[in-house]
């Protein structure tokens, strides 16, 4: 998802545009972006949150954004934490069962032993923390206490023992907003036929944004190319 659109523009939906490290996260749906004054102002209200409990998670359905507040969250994190060691957990739904199994076995010991690096009052954020193994996150979250690190982790549900920071939904009138910036640089139809299969689209709480975002790639680039067949069958 890297091609471009037109001789000079990118697809607004290309993996560059909406991977979590190059999209600011949204705390509401509103006609335009918000200022970083009142990102700021969310984050921080986020943080006192997390300061007051030892176990945080970020919860919400499958690419409603978790991803993307933690990378929006981490500088505001790095600054208020001695240290911050981060970890993001994911797996191609290809791969075998004992692949996984592998994976899980693996990205256990790598945090675990990050864990035990974190000096007292560190924080450790795992993006992605139903992808680990029961019998670690029993022990990630029981040593977290004893070495006075805080845990803040995302996850679907609220995990036993944690304290819910943040919770991420879908909804239509957010969505728009979402693909109405990311496709300020495109021409006016493409903005139009975006908005337009957005709004027929039966957007809901439990949306996954991210996939529907690889839907409007597609389309964006079957338009591309009819404007450009279009243009040298003349």
């Amino acid at each position: 998802m890297n091609s471009s659109f037109g001789s000079h523009l990118t697809n607004p939906f290309s993996t560059d545009c909406i991977s979590p490290s190059s999209v600011v996260y949204r705390f509401a749906a509103e006609n335009r972006a918000a200022t970083d004054h009142a990102v700021d102002a969310h984050l921080e209200n986020l943080l006192s949150k997390l300061r007051e409990c030892r176990l945080g998670a970020i919860i919400g359905p499958h690419g409603t954004g978790k991803s993307t507040l933690l990378h929006t969250f981490l500088p505001k994190l790095q600054h208020a934490y001695p240290q911050v060691a981060f970890h993001q957990l994911c797996h191609d739904p290809r791969d075998s069962l004992r692949r996984r199994f592998a994976d899980r076995v693996q990205a256990g010991r790598r945090i675990r032993a990050a864990l035990s690096s974190l000096p007292a009052g560190g924080l450790l954020v795992v993006d992605g923390w139903e992808q680990l193994g029961r019998l670690s996150r029993w022990w990630i979250s029981r040593s977290s206490g004893s070495n006075k690190v805080t845990l803040l982790v995302t996850a679907h549900h609220r995990p036993a023992g944690f304290t819910v920071i943040h919770e991420t939904a879908a909804s239509s009138q957010l969505v728009r907003a979402l693909a109405k910036e990311l496709t300020k640089d495109s021409p006016y139809r493409i903005q139009k036929m975006v908005d337009d299969q957005i709004k027929s689209r039966r957007v809901n709480l439990r949306t996954n944004v991210r996939d529907l975002w690889f839907e409007m790639y597609d389309l964006v680039e079957e338009s591309r190319k009819e404007a450009n067949d279009g243009l040298f069958g003349h």
